[in-house]
């Protein structure tokens, strides 16, 4: 169904208490330098509650987390630091004429994006806002909360960090996650950087994206065949095995090759650990690599092997690099050079995974409940895929961004529907 989102009132909310003068500039870490000037958006879905309109509170327990997350108030300097001025963030309201039944019934992604603050299609924003917020009032009583945040200050774990605090405040009034800002003092910035990531950002291809979901039990299955493997690794398995037989048989006679660029948060993988609440981009990624010898050479097992081994290696030997207290800078670029070469290689096509399963982004409640569902919007992300688990915890939702020729191909690979298919969001999970 076709619906309009429109806009109601905007307005600037600011921490609750003003940032003290000795933390009022926050250095970036030469990670934050090497992250994407990209703004990843999330939407919360949440079902009416009867006789209550929580939406002023929302406000009120959104400037206090500002307040210890005051970063986020504040305004990006380049890639050199935030300047924690306490200028706070775009905040809208807005109103849909429909039911959020409707929206999940008939869910349809290139319309989620009237859902969030900012999108690829925004012509006028400002890149030094680190965060902004649209809050939308559906005619049922139901609401959807949707936020933006910039690559620049912080990746997502620091995102659903502050999210959580938000919702924790607004539903307790209680502050319980408190940020640790040590990852800019441990990597600190440099001062001329020069080398291309190649993470390339296209605004003009005409990509799509499209929602594919596995049970527990599809899992259990895809697992069998590509063991020993993760769950996540399984199903990244089976996804880069049917995009890259997508673009075989597209027309890209050129491209030979294949590479699996997979994230990686590192706080848990530091000696000792940091904390989930550290402050900032903390996140690496490793490679695997695949050939086009033939037609018959991409297995699932050997694809979840390499990806297995590829986690392997990434533990093993660049973790070590980035914790020597000498050269761990050195090995950051070392290691993001080499990346950056080979995602530059002719002939090779890239795809790029990023998992937000196992953070528990249906626990937030920010006074309506659990959120009814979670969804993203289109990216410019080409070759971009995204996993999460569903709302029961046990399946994967996976969001694919392709060219649309290649998609179409994709989405009717025989490998693919065995295992998931597209649905809509009120089906189940």
């Amino acid at each position: 169904m076709a619906f309009k989102v429109e806009i109601t009132a905007t307005q600037i909310i600011k921490p609750s208490s003003p940032t003290p003068d000795q933390l009022k500039t926050h250095n970036l870490s030469l990670l934050d330098q090497l992250s994407p000037l990209v703004y990843p958006p999330i939407i919360f879905f949440y079902e009416a509650k009867q006789d209550s309109d929580l939406r002023p509170q929302l406000k009120t327990s959104l400037s206090r987390a500002l307040s210890s997350f005051y970063p986020y108030a504040g305004r990006v300097n380049e890639d050199v630091f935030v300047e924690c001025n306490d200028a706070g963030i775009p905040y809208s309201e807005a109103f849909v004429d429909c039911s959020l039944a409707d929206v999940l019934k008939e869910y349809d992604l290139s319309l989620m994006s009237q859902f969030v603050p900012l999108t690829e299609e925004s012509v006028t924003f400002d890149p030094t806002i680190p965060l902004l917020v649209q809050v939308t009032l559906f005619k049922c009583g139901g609401i959807a909360i949707g936020a933006c945040s910039s690559h620049k200050v912080g990746d997502a774990a620091n995102f659903f960090t502050f999210i959580r605090e938000w919702a924790n405040v607004s539903l307790t009034d209680n502050p319980v996650l408190v940020p640790e800002f040590n990852i800019s003092s441990l990597f600190p910035r440099l001062g001329f950087l020069n080398f291309d990531t190649g993470i390339k950002i296209s605004m003009t291809e005409k990509l799509v994206r499209k929602r594919f979901v596995l049970s527990s039990s599809s899992i259990s299955s895809l697992k069998a065949q590509a063991a020993p493997c993760s769950r996540v690794q399984a199903v990244t398995s089976l996804i880069w095995k049917c995009t890259m037989n997508a673009v075989r048989k597209s027309n890209k006679p050129n491209i030979t090759s294949s590479i699996a660029m997979t994230l990686v948060n590192m706080r848990g993988r530091f000696n000792p650990p940091l904390p989930p609440t550290s402050f900032g981009n903390f996140v690496g990624s490793f490679l695997a690599d695949k050939s086009f010898n033939n037609e018959n050479d991409i297995e699932l097992r050997g694809l979840a092997g390499q990806l297995r081994q590829g986690f392997k290696d990434f533990c093993d030997v660049y973790m070590k690099q980035v914790q020597d207290p000498k050269d761990g800078i050195i090995g950051i670029l070392n290691y993001s050079k080499m990346i950056g070469e080979k995602l530059q290689r002719n002939g090779t096509e890239v795809f790029t995974f990023s998992s937000w399963c196992g953070f528990p982004l249906y626990e937030i409640d920010f006074g309506w409940g659990n959120p009814r569902w979670i969804s993203v919007t289109n990216t410019p992300f080409r070759n971009g895929i995204m996993m999460m688990d569903t709302k029961e915890g046990n399946g994967i939702e996976v969001w694919v961004t392709l060219e649309e020729d290649v998609m179409g191909i994709f989405e009717q690979d025989h490998d693919l529907l065995t295992y998931c298919y597209p649905k809509s969001c009120d089906s189940g999970n």
